[in-house]
């Protein structure tokens, strides 16, 4: 990724670089948030401002509105943040102390395991496996929960749609993870960056009616990608794929405020946040806002245009034994002969 982007502008003129090493979508963020943005640089007095640490009164409205209708997620707090990686080193810092351990399945986003290594050092990482179909291992997960130094175990992370698998978990793995992680009292960080890209549908019932579990509501709830709101799971989103805002860096961190427990954690993570970064910057959430207000067909219009691309890679890796992906993400494994 460095070296192409050192080295990009000596192919301008031949056309550009078409870079395979990073998830980067091709259309451009919608109109709205590029005006919004403009219209808040010749107008708006306060964006050189700081906002409070957990992000904008009106972005944080926007989100849990938009949470609810299309997460399935209820009684959440927000803290926006520079980018989901910086949500997730929010989470490292909050969660893990010395000497405990943090779970991420192989193959991994390799951001996840550097907050871990930097931060809290080699011994707390511990790397599960994942099976050829590209979801991880729950019967290793729990074996290593009940097994010597269990206890030290204090998160797991999933990722869905993964990265760098390319594939949908469906809700029934996602609610047997939120399950183990409750029995044992472990917290469960869902990095959902990809939520727009579940190709299948596999994070849902049938027509894409869901129960909500966890919801106060019990009833029937349609939702286009469900999350636990269990007050043990923390989610994570992302403006940078599915609206193409990757260099404005925005994204954010939902967690539950119905017990004391999910409480202390959203208070304890306020601290790191205004460490790290104090606040996201007022104009990145300029775009965010104006990127919520257009909606998700907006963005399921241009992740329909991916179909044809997806498509032909599948079909082109199909002779080889071992393909993983496709389902969900923009990415796909193969193993070569």
């Amino acid at each position: 990724k460095q070296i192409i982007s050192q080295h990009a502008d000596k192919w301008t003129d031949r056309g550009g670089i078409y870079s395979l090493a990073q998830g980067v979508v091709y259309w451009k963020p919608p109109a709205a948030a590029l005006e919004a943005v403009a219209a808040a640089a010749a107008s708006d007095d306060t964006l050189h401002t700081y906002c409070p640490d957990e992000g904008t009164i009106e972005l944080r409205a926007a989100l849990i509105d938009k949470l609810e209708k299309e997460n399935g997620l209820e009684n959440v707090d927000i803290i926006v943040t520079s980018g989901a990686n910086q949500a997730y080193v929010n989470c490292v810092l909050t969660l893990i102390d010395e000497g405990d351990k943090c779970v991420v399945f192989r193959p991994y986003y390799f951001n996840h395991v550097m907050a871990i290594q930097m931060s809290r050092g080699e011994d707390s990482l511990l790397v599960g496996p994942t099976g050829e179909d590209g979801v991880p291992d729950l019967d290793w997960l729990r074996n290593q929960l009940i097994g010597d130094g269990g206890d030290l175990i204090k998160v797991v992370t999933l990722v869905n749609p993964g990265n760098p698998t390319g594939v949908s978990l469906p809700r029934s793995y996602l609610e047997e993870a939120v399950a183990l992680c409750r029995e044992f009292g472990v917290w469960l960080i869902m990095d959902n960056t990809y939520e727009h890209f579940d190709h299948t549908g596999a994070n849902g019932y049938g027509d894409g009616l869901v129960s909500n579990a966890s919801s106060s509501v019990d009833a029937v709830t349609k939702v286009p990608f469900w999350c636990s709101s269990d007050e043990h799971v923390i989610n994570i989103f992302s403006f940078s794929k599915a609206f193409s805002l990757a260099g404005f860096r925005v994204g954010y961190i939902a967690i539950s405020n119905a017990t004391s427990k999910s409480k202390e954690c959203y208070e304890q993570m306020l601290k790191v946040q205004d460490t790290i970064a104090i606040c996201p910057a007022r104009v990145s959430q300029i775009a965010a806002l104006a990127s919520v207000n257009v909606g998700r067909e907006w963005v399921s219009g241009n992740v329909k245009t991916l179909d044809g691309g997806r498509e032909a890679i599948l079909d082109a890796l199909s002779p080889l034994d071992s393909i993983m992906g496709g389902s969900g993400a923009m990415y796909v494994m193969a193993k070569l002969p």
